[in-house]
């Protein structure tokens, strides 16, 4: 009922409801008049179209825009549930859900995929240098960087602060290190400008490929990827760790 009511919009909504309202009280007027031989038919008939008319209009607006409003707040609940506020990007739950599902699929076909953790570097020294301010424009410039990148089924996620995750359905490691190598150089290449100022920025990266299987949780991949992701830190930052064959190299 709830969709029906959204999808007519409230004026139509109400005018259906009045309309079927006034239908319902002269056919019930019209019977009774029948039965019980009424004076005044007319007259009867003519109330039975007014008082509906009237009354139903001012009963069912405020309930009908109520609904409409119940209805819009919950898509703008949904919405910051799925998305990051500033960068546009899937929120942390999102992603992972999204990244359940996925690997499900590729589990049964037994297809590889691939799971990049991105942390930016030395992201604490741009907002001391530049406020939280300058730092969100870093992060909103990184979003747009990297999903012009991505490919329209790949899957990019904010899971914190400056750390993302990016998910690479029916991706091996060769492809996903050769994406990889292309995300450094777009982010190399990004140039931020705010204020008076000019921000370049980088970010490391930790890199799982393999073809999922029940054995191996999403949490225990997520814990892969973050400790080849720091490993990438320890070794100088703006670079990708990948696993290979159990070990970091």
């Amino acid at each position: 009922m709830r969709q029906l009511i959204q999808s007519l919009g409230t004026f139509p909504t109400v005018l259906i409801v009045t309309t079927f309202s006034v239908v319902c009280s002269v056919a019930l007027t019209s019977t009774l008049c029948f039965f019980e031989q009424c004076e005044a038919p007319r007259i009867a008939v003519a109330t039975a179209i007014a008082i509906p008319a009237m009354v139903a209009p001012l009963a069912t607006w405020p309930l009908v825009d109520l609904v409409m409003q119940i209805d819009s707040l919950e898509k703008e609940m949904r919405a910051m549930a799925t998305f990051d506020q500033l960068t546009g990007l899937l929120t942390r739950q999102a992603i992972f859900d999204q990244i359940q599902q996925v690997m499900h699929l590729a589990e049964r076909e037994h297809r590889h995929v691939s799971l990049l953790a991105l942390d930016l570097d030395r992201f604490k020294d741009i907002n001391d240098t530049h406020g939280h301010a300058g730092g969100d424009e870093v992060l909103k410039s990184f979003a747009i960087t990297v999903k012009a990148v991505l490919r329209k089924s790949d899957y990019l996620g904010r899971i914190g602060g400056e750390e993302f995750i990016i998910f690479l359905p029916n991706t091996s490691e060769e492809a996903a290190l050769a994406l990889s190598e292309r995300l450094h150089q777009a982010i190399r290449e990004s140039l931020v400008a705010y204020e008076q100022s000019s921000i370049r920025y980088s970010a490391s990266i930790g890199l799982v490929s393999m073809v999922p299987s029940a054995e191996i949780s999403l949490e225990e991949i997520l814990k892969r990827a973050d400790d080849l992701l720091y490993l990438a830190k320890r070794q100088g930052r703006d670079c990708t760790v990948s696993y290979n064959d159990g070990k970091p190299g």
